[in-house]
């Protein structure tokens, strides 16, 4: 089961940031981008402040890396 979240979700990175800003998007249940964050630090926490309740992909891509990840706001 997806992990349910409230009003922030922490991004965290172990290795050093490349040159390239990573991003996180965080994406509707049809595939619409919701909204978009810039993720400059190691530690991110990313506010989730007027995003409606429902499920939700929160897709992170770091260079040539891309997570995805399913979160529920209730």
């Amino acid at each position: 089961m997806p992990p349910v979240v409230k009003k922030t979700v922490s991004v965290n990175f172990s290795a050093p940031l490349e040159k390239q800003v990573p991003r996180a998007i965080l994406l509707g249940s049809s595939g619409e981008q919701i909204k978009k964050f810039s993720l400059t630090e190691k530690e991110n926490e990313l506010s989730l402040d007027g995003i409606a309740a429902g499920n939700y992909t929160l897709r992170v891509e770091a260079g040539n890396e891309v997570m995805v990840e399913q979160i529920i706001i209730p």
